[in-house]
């Protein structure tokens, strides 16, 4: 039997494992790449992305389900931004992570094609 501090702790993987899958989509993660140097409408976005205006609405709301995004309302036009940072920060590391696992694995495959 796990105590309360467990149990608390594992709702918490089960919260950080839902938030995770909300990210697990291309579209998403190019959509926060694209929003972080600033606020972009669903227009902007998907001229910057090329993805079609109502699959980026989908994936914002998805995005803003989560708690990653807010939005503003300024005249007809809806604004959305990033809500904390430290996201992009983190995607920042994975793909950073991602990259150097991906050198390391060209540089095993040459070595061993020799």
């Amino acid at each position: 039997m796990r105590s309360k501090e467990e149990d608390a702790e594992y709702e918490l993987y089960a919260i950080q494992a839902e938030f995770c899958k909300g990210l697990a989509h291309p579209k998403r993660i190019l959509i926060l790449n694209s929003l972080k140097e600033g606020e972009k409408t669903v227009n902007d976005l998907a001229e910057v992305t090329g993805i079609p205006q109502s699959n980026v609405s989908q994936h914002l709301a998805i995005l803003r389900q989560l708690g990653i995004l807010g939005k503003r309302r300024e005249g007809l036009n809806i604004y959305y931004s990033i809500t904390d940072a430290r996201i992009v920060e983190a995607c920042e590391l994975v793909r950073e992570t991602i990259r150097e696992r991906i050198g390391r694995t060209n540089r095993l495959l040459k070595v061993t094609s020799r």
